[in-house]
């Protein structure tokens, strides 16, 4: 080799050389967060310390919203579990990805196992990521089709007990029973990961989502069991609870005598901090922690008793408002508390930009990461809500909303319900609507015009909602529409029908919400039993209609051309205060 040649090469591998620690420095520079993403259940936003509840103990979330960013305006863009975590999923809204409701899908996806639009899950597994779910799911797609790679023990429906629970493992449905504290099961399970090999092999998104405090509330260990002990629902009173009205805590198929109260809600949210803390130590100790993004966020809020309403939907403050914290050292220069009125839609676009992920064009949350840098050019003056559902129990209350820490402007889709405008500052509890004050008017116009620009952004057909003819809902049309949906659901007196009929009608049927039912003939009668093993008789009206014998419930088979029974259909009446519906069944077996 030349001389000439050798001092070229060994300049080469001293540039090289020279190079390799900057080369080094970027990639530990750049290298991608952790993100853990903890969702609660039916949390209200003021059940926490940090939102000003003197009576909540909440000290391990306390402390993440004084060195996080604690967004204390946070509001959810669909106010109930299910299409909640789908926005979460898809970055968009259900008038968009077609999830309306719990048990109301748009009628292309009722039978998917999987979205037909990118996740955010699938996008951070292309980028590096590893995908790891625990807890509740609630979703007729699966997980392991949802983008998540390591499905740990998850809970495929919407709620269950608080212990001894049957859940899942894996990729797979199947479940049974796991002895002890569910959340606790939960917990201990994103914490066998925190402290495995894979932890620390590349970036990880961890899904941990609780049950807590979705009912039943309880029980919850020693500890916290009593640690409200002797504190009566008017002593515990959160700062966002009206006076004067009483506390209701849903429990479906229990009596109101009975029914849980705020001691036992508090207690479960504590026991969930407390849970959230040995996540925490856990980042800690294995030495995680200082790469790991935190979010903390409420699926829904919960009425609990506002308004004579115990759950959720509503475009009311206790519905919509969230706890949400986001801890990101390396990303947010601003801390504690924070009263831009950011949204639950904002979150899937955030968590994208933080782990360096292009986010669709198509989702309409915005990148937060400004904001958390301290940009006062983030452009956040408002968040939208929306209940985008037209057939279930909750139909009476589609709407959209428009919300500024200031005002709050709904509007529903009849055009004989007009529009409510509320101060928030001057009128926490909503009783006055101001939409037709005169000094009023730049308010209202301003929020509709923010609220029609979003419709016509996001294809919402919202936007082609009549205009409101200056009438007033006739109640008294509705309740006749009520009553003939609910006729003859209360007339158990059977008609004779050829029980050779009942053979065709047989097998395992499949709602949309992934509850399947099993239709069995016994001799000359026609039984239903549900997945938890308790059977009921049903009562022939005619050939192909039955009555539940013990609830308001009418089942119709219907077949194809053919002679198939395709599937049935269930009428409903859940309870006086709420809308009868017709939900679809499919036939698997």
């Amino acid at each position: 080799m030349h001389m000439k040649n050798i001092i070229n090469l060994l300049l080469v591998c001293g540039i090289i050389l020279f190079a390799l620690p900057v080369i080094a420095q970027k990639t530990k520079a750049t290298k991608q967060p952790n993100i853990v993403f903890i969702i609660s259940d039916d949390h209200r936003w003021d059940a926490l310390g940090a939102a000003g509840n003197k009576k909540i103990k909440t000290p391990v979330l306390d402390k993440l919203a004084r060195e996080g960013v604690y967004f204390r305006q946070a509001t959810i863009h669909v106010s109930q579990c299910a299409p909640s975590r789908t926005v979460l999923l898809t970055g968009l809204s259900p008038h968009q990805n077609g999830y309306y409701a719990n048990n109301f899908i748009r009628n292309d996806l009722q039978w998917a196992n999987r979205f037909t639009v990118p996740t955010m899950p699938e996008l951070l597994q292309q980028a590096g990521y590893q995908t790891i779910l625990v807890g509740k799911w609630h979703l007729r797609t699966d997980p392991w089709l949802t983008g998540f790679t390591d499905i740990r023990t998850w809970l495929p429906e919407g709620a269950s007990n608080y212990v001894d629970s049957r859940l899942a493992k894996g990729k797979s449905r199947k479940k049974e029973v796991i002895k002890g504290f569910t959340n606790g099961i939960f917990a201990n399970d994103a914490i066998e990961f925190l402290t495995s090999d894979a932890a620390k092999e590349k970036p990880f998104f961890l899904w941990l989502a609780s049950t807590i405090p979705h009912a039943p509330t309880k029980p919850n260990p020693s500890h916290f069991e009593h640690m409200y002990e002797g504190e009566t629902n008017e002593d515990l009173l959160p700062p966002g609870f009206p006076s004067h009205t009483s506390v209701q805590i849903p429990l479906e198929g229990i009596a109101d005598s009975v029914a849980p109260n705020l001691a036992n809600y508090y207690a479960s949210v504590s026991y969930l901090d407390n849970l959230v803390g040995q996540v925490l130590a856990t980042l800690d100790k294995q030495g995680l922690a200082e790469n790991t993004i935190i979010v903390f966020l409420g699926d829904n809020g919960l009425m609990a008793g506002s308004r004579g309403l115990r759950g959720k939907v509503v475009p009311w403050e206790e519905s919509v408002r969230v706890p949400l914290i986001v801890y990101a050292p390396k990303f947010a220069v601003i801390k504690g508390r924070n009263d831009i009125p950011v949204s639950s839609l904002d979150l899937p676009a955030t968590i994208l930009s933080m782990a360096g992920v292009s986010i669709p064009e198509n989702w309409a949350g915005r990148n937060l990461q400004p904001l958390l840098k301290g940009s006062k050019k983030h452009g956040i003056d408002h968040a939208i809500s929306e209940w985008a559902d037209t057939e279930s129990q909750f139909r009476n209350y589609t709407h959209r909303l428009i919300r500024t820490p200031h005002y709050k402007l709904i509007r529903w889709d009849k055009p004989d319900k007009p529009d409510d405008l509320y101060n928030l500052i001057a009128d926490p509890h909503e009783a006055t609507n101001i939409i037709n004050k005169p000094a009023m008017r730049p308010v209202r116009d301003q929020l509709l015009t923010q609220l029609n620009v979003w419709m016509k952004k996001t294809n919402d057909p919202a936007v082609f909602w009549a205009k409101k003819n200056g009438k007033t809902v006739n109640k008294e049309a509705e309740e006749k529409a009520e009553l003939k949906l609910r006729a003859g659901l209360d007339d158990k007196t059977p008609v004779k029908v050829d029980s050779k009929l009942f053979d065709a009608y047989a097998g395992k049927y499949e709602f949309v919400t992934t509850g399947i039912v099993t239709i069995s003939k016994e001799g000359d009668r026609l039984f239903l039993q549900g997945e938890l093993g308790r059977k009921s008789e049903l009562i022939p009206k005619s050939e192909n209609e039955f009555l539940h014998r013990n609830q308001l419930m009418r089942f119709t088979f219907v077949k194809n051309n053919a002679g198939q029974v395709t599937h049935l259909i269930r009428r409903n009446s859940i309870s006086p205060d709420m809308l009868t519906i017709d939900m679809k069944a499919r036939k698997i077996e």
